[in-house]
C-alpha cells in the first residue's frame, strides 16, 4: 500500500533539497541529514526523532509509542531537515510537493499518539531551529517560532512580568501545542492553546507562506483559517510561527490539598464547586487537579512526598489580592465539606505546594515504577496513557464506572485528571503482551463510555495514530467525509503527515473502496 501511495525517487528528492537549500541558506542554521547510518541512529534508537523520548521497549523488544505503535511498521526517512527560517521551510515543502514525497513535521517529540511517526518514509522536517520570539506587550501578544519550547518561552516572558497561559505537564514546542491544541493544568483559567492563539504563519502544502489573520481583537474578513490549522496535527500545512496571547503574571499564589474517602466523592465535589463558582467565581482558580489513591502512592515512591494515599484534589489560586484568593477558597471549602471531604490543608504561600505540583506533573514518571516489575535496573515498565474529556454533568459517573471496570479486571490504574475541565487520564503500567492487550481493551471501553456520555476520545493529546479508529463513533461518517474533503482541498497530493488523523474513506456508491487520502495503519497497530 505504501509503494502504491507514494512512488517518489529518493535520490531525486535529496538532490532537489540540496539544490533548493544550499547555498541559499546558511548550513549552520539549516541542517540536512541524508546519511542512512545517521538517520537510522537518530530515528531507530531510544532517542528517536519520531519516537517519544521516554518510549520504552514493549514485550517483543521493539520500541513503542504509548499508543502503542510498533516501529517496524515505520519507514526510515530519506532525509531529516532542520530549517533555520520560514523561507527554508517553504523551500522544503515545495520540493516535497513537486516530487509527491511525504512530509512529516516533528516538534518536541512529546506527543502520545504517534503524530510525528514517518509511516511512509519521505522527509522529516524538524522545527527545533525556528526559535524566534518577539514580545509585543502593548498589544498583549508574542510572536513565537514553532520550535520554541514551553519552558523556554516561560523563562523569556517571566522577567517581563508576563506569561503564556496553557501549561502541559511536558515541555512541548509551541508548534506542537498548536498542532494538537494542547492544554494541561491551567485550562480552567486560561483555556486551551486554541483559545490563546491570535494568528499563525503557515507554510501550505504547496509551499506558500500565509498569515491566517491580522493580529487584532476583531476580524470579520473571511474563513477562520487560524482555528482550522490549530489541532490539524501537520496534515494541512506547517505551522512555523504563532501569535500568542500573553498575560500579566499575578502577584500572589495560594493553594490547597483536599482529601476524600473515594474518587467518586472527589469528582462530585469538584463538579459542585464549579457550579457554585460559576456565579461567584472571580477567575482566580488557576489549577484544579485530581489524583487517585494509587497515583498518590506512586508519586510518594517516585518523588519522596509523604501524602496520604487517598483521592486528593489539588487547587491553586492566583491573583493580586490575598484576601480575594482566600475568599474564593472559602467557597470551595464550603462545598467540599458538604461532599464528605476528609481533610483540607490551605496554604497562603503557593510555593509551599511546588513539590506536590511537581509530583502531579510527574504522574507518568511515577507510573513507570509503580509496580516495580520492570526488567531494567530501575524497574521501569511501559505505561499506556488514556485521554478522554466528558461534560461535567456526566464526569462523576464516567470516572466511577472507569475505576470499577479497571478494578473488576484486576488492572492497576493511576488516574491523574484536569478534573475541573472534565478531562482525565488513566495511566496503566504493563509488562506482558497479555497485559498490553487487556489495557487496550479497557481503553476502548473507556472511550466508548466517554463518547456515549457526550464526550471526546481525546481531550488534549490529539489523534495521531492511536485515536483514528475511535473517530467514527464520536463524529459519524458525514462529519469525517467533510474533514477528508477539506484535507483534499488543502493538501491535494496527500503529502502532509500521511497515514494519520483521518480515518479511511468508506465504500463509494458503486461499492468499491474510495482511495484513502491518508491510509490508516493496520488495526494491529492500534
Amino acid at each position: 500500500m505504501r509503494a502504491a501511495l507514494f512512488t517518489f525517487d529518493p535520490t531525486v528528492v535529496v538532490d532537489s533539497l540540496r539544490a533548493e537549500l544550499f547555498p541559499r541558506f546558511d548550513p549552520k542554521q539549516t541542517a540536512l541529514v541524508t546519511d542512512a547510518a545517521a538517520l537510522r541512529r537518530d530515528f531507530l534508537d531510544d532517542k528517536s526523532m519520531y519516537q517519544h523520548p521516554r518510549a520504552l521497549p514493549n514485550p517483543a523488544g521493539q520500541p513503542t509509542f504509548y499508543a502503542p505503535v510498533p516501529h517496524e511498521n515505520t519507514a526510515l526517512p530519506i532525509a531529516a531537515v532542520t530549517p533555520g527560517c520560514v523561507e527554508a521551510v517553504a523551500a522544503v515543502v515545495r520540493v516535497c510537493y513537486r516530487h509527491r514525497c511525504p512530509l512529516v513535521v516533528r516538534g518536541g517529540a512529546t506527543g502520545l499518539e504517534g503524530g510525528c511517526v514517518p509511516l511512509y518514509g519521505g522527509v522529516v522536517l524538524d522545527t527545533s531551529n525556528l526559535v524566534t520570539t518577539r514580545v509585543d506587550a502593548e498589544n498583549g501578544v508574542a510572536w513565537v517560532g514553532a520550535g520554541v519550547r514551553k519552558l523556554h518561552l516561560a523563562k523569556h516572558l517571566g522577567p517581563l512580568g508576563l506569561l503564556f497561559g496553557p501549561d502541559p505537564a511536558s515541555n512541548p514546542t509551541i508548534g506542537g501545542m498548536v498542532s494538537t491544541s494542547g492544554s494541561g493544568m491551567t485550562t480552567i483559567r486560561y483555556g486551551t492553546t486554541r483559545e490563546n492563539v491570535v494568528s499563525l504563519v503557515v507554510v501550505t502544502a504547496t509551499g506558500e507562506i500565509i498569515r491566517t489573520r491580522q493580529p487584532v481583537r476583531k476580524a470579520s474578513t473571511g474563513l477562520d483559517l487560524t482555528n482550522l490549522f490549530i489541532g490539524s496535527e501537520g496534515t494541512l500545512g506547517v505551522v512555523v510561527e504563532a501569535c500568542l496571547k500573553i498575560h500579566r503574571l499575578p502577584i500572589h499564589r495560594t493553594g490547597a490539598m483536599v482529601t476524600f474517602p473515594s474518587l467518586h466523592d472527589a469528582v462530585r465535589a469538584v463538579v459542585a464547586m464549579r457550579k457554585a463558582q460559576g456565579a461567584r467565581g472571580t477567575g482566580q482558580l488557576v489549577r484544579c487537579e485530581l489524583i487517585n489513591g494509587e497515583g498518590i502512592a506512586a508519586g510518594n515512591k517516585e518523588f519522596r512526598t509523604q501524602l496520604t494515599p487517598v483521592p486528593t484534589v489539588l487547587l491553586e489560586f492566583q491573583g493580586d489580592v490575598v484576601d480575594s484568593l482566600t475568599d474564593e477558597f472559602r467557597t470551595a471549602e464550603r462545598v467540599f465539606r458538604e461532599h464528605s471531604c476528609q481533610h483540607i490543608n490551605y496554604v497562603e504561600r503557593g510555593a509551599e505546594l511546588d513539590t506536590v505540583w511537581e509530583a502531579r506533573r510527574g504522574c507518568y514518571m511515577a507510573a513507570r515504577k509503580a509496580r516495580g516489575k520492570g526488567t531494567a535496573a530501575a524497574t521501569i515498565e511501559p505505561v499506556y496513557i488514556s485521554d478522554v474529556c466528558v461534560p461535567m454533568t456526566t464526569l462523576a459517573d464516567c470516572v466511577k464506572q472507569t475505576e470499577e471496570d479497571f478494578r473488576k479486571e484486576g488492572v492497576p490504574c493511576i488516574i491523574c485528571a484536569h478534573i475541573a475541565d472534565g478531562n482525565f487520564h488513566a495511566m496503566v503500567p504493563f509488562a506482558t503482551a497479555k497485559e498490553r492487550q487487556q489495557t487496550l481493551e479497557l481503553d476502548a471501553r473507556l472511550i466508548a463510555r466517554a463518547v456515549r456520555m457526550g464526550g471526546a476520545c481525546s481531550g488534549e493529546h490529539g489523534i495521531g495514530l492511536g485515536k483514528v479508529k475511535h473517530l467514527l463513533q464520536e463524529h459519524g461518517q458525514a462529519h469525517l467525509a467533510l474533514q477528508r474533503g477539506i484535507k483534499a482541498a488543502m493538501d491535494p497530493r496527500g503529502i502532509m503527515n500521511p497515514g494519520k488523523f483521518y480515518p479511511p474513506a468508506p465504500l463509494t456508491l458503486g461499492g468499491s473502496p474510495a482511495p484513502p487520502l491518508a491510509a490508516s495503519p493496520p488495526a494491529a497497530h492500534l
